[in-house]
């Protein structure tokens, strides 16, 4: 659930990443590579991908009813969520800048060569999700994208909610 948006589930993503100095606890599911191993190899995760040095995955979602699933990814496993679930709305969120986004990156205590391999990318990566997406979110202001994303959200659920049955 995601405070204060009713009927949002937050998936918490598996990570073989350490975590980092100051990071949430539960920000993760930090685990080893055996770990992730495992659990790939018994079809739990949604979608896995290795991001840089690390690996990634959302486990099988298993919201309570009634709530829609939102999650965090990068675009090698949105893709995955488009091939699995031609349904799914896909919303890139892209900082302001790439200025800002190393900013960001520098921030959460990533060091130098970090910061220049996930610009490096970013291009790409960026050019890949618009591709992907539905709908395109500017994190410039975390209060604005944040109503941004739930209005998408509920705009697609009222449409979902229109739509006859079959």
């Amino acid at each position: 659930m995601i405070a204060g948006t009713p009927g949002l589930w937050l998936s918490r993503s598996w990570t073989t990443r350490p975590r980092r100095p100051g990071e949430a606890a539960d920000a993760y599911h930090f685990v080893d590579d055996q770990a992730f191993t495992r659990q790939a190899e018994s079809g739990g995760f949604f979608e896995y991908a290795q991001v840089f040095d690390h690996r990634y995955g959302t486990p099988v979602p298993q919201p309570p009813p009634g709530h829609d699933v939102v999650l965090e990814i990068d675009v090698q496993g949105a893709a995955q969520v488009r091939s699995r679930r031609p349904d799914a709305v896909i919303i890139l969120v892209v900082a302001p800048s790439r200025k800002v986004q190393a900013d960001r990156l520098r921030g959460r205590g990533e060091s130098e060569a970090t910061v220049a391999r996930r610009l490096a990318e970013a291009e790409r990566e960026e050019a890949e999700g618009r591709a992907l997406a539905d709908h395109v979110v500017v994190n410039d202001d975390l209060s604005r994208a944040t109503a941004e994303v739930t209005a998408i959200v509920e705009d697609r659920r009222s449409k979902r909610d229109q739509a006859p049955s079959a």
